[in-house]
């Protein structure tokens, strides 16, 4: 029996409206201007190297390992690279939401999804949220501020875990906050990889979502794949039904 409906985030129900670059500068601006206003003066382009760098490094560590890096954790990094002393330094969490400032702005719902997300809620399913992220906060963020947090029985982010789909302690985690057994549940997202595969090998149903290009990434095959929004509510509700 179907009982709950997990869904993936960003590329999923969500989409960016500014490009990769235009995110990057915006967030190397948000250090350099709160250094600045704690009297630390950096050159931008010395704290772009830095970040780029950093942030490769941490990327390269993420995808072996499949261990999430906090951004809490990774901006102290990036100021003692910087040679930053630690009395100076602007609050970590006040830094961590400057430095989401433009991306959380800038994600926004791909049309129809509160309807479908109403329909899926209307099977009498419980709802879940579980995304690969560097900040919690950012994901909290981003689902209030477009008004879906409503839907969602749990939210779950893989630094609130420590790890990234598709290693299980996220979609373990998300079920146990459903209560949920993974055979009483589909997850729904974009990635092949984190999220088919990774749910599939627990055990969920999955259902593969082609809002956009298609990645053409190799993996398990998803019960269902839809290629639009409106599609999604029917297939969750064929997938009950076979059940």
């Amino acid at each position: 029996m179907l009982r709950g409906a997990i869904f993936d985030l960003g590329d999923t129900l969500i989409h960016l409206t500014a490009s990769p670059d235009l995110i990057r500068e915006s967030r190397i601006r948000a250090v350099c201007d709160a250094l600045r206003e704690n009297q630390v003066i950096v050159d931008f382009d010395d704290l772009k190297r830095e970040y780029v760098k950093l942030h490769e490094e941490e990327s390269e560590y993420a995808a072996r390992t499949l261990e999430e890096i906090d951004v809490e954790k990774s901006l102290p990094k990036l100021l003692d690279r910087m040679g930053v002393e630690t009395k100076r330094r602007p609050d970590t969490f006040e830094l961590v939401k400057r430095f989401f400032g433009l991306e959380v702005d800038s994600w926004t719902l791909f049309p129809g999804i509160h309807q479908m997300l109403a329909d899926v809620r209307a099977l009498g399913l419980k709802m879940g949220i579980l995304s690969n992220a560097r900040s919690d906060w950012a994901i909290r963020e981003i689902t209030n501020r477009l008004d879906i947090v409503r839907y969602f029985d749990a939210i779950v982010t893989s630094p609130q875990v420590g790890f990234r789909k598709p290693r299980p302690e996220p979609f373990r985690e998300v079920l146990k906050e459903l209560d949920l057994n993974p055979s009483e549940a589909v997850m729904i997202g974009n990635s092949i990889e984190a999220d088919i595969t990774g749910a599939r090998r627990l055990g969920l149903k999955t259902i593969h979502v082609v809002f956009g290009d298609d990645t053409g990434e190799k993996g398990a095959d998803p019960d269902l794949t839809v290629y639009a929004v409106s599609e999604l509510a029917p297939a969750v509700k064929l997938l009950a039904r076979r059940l």
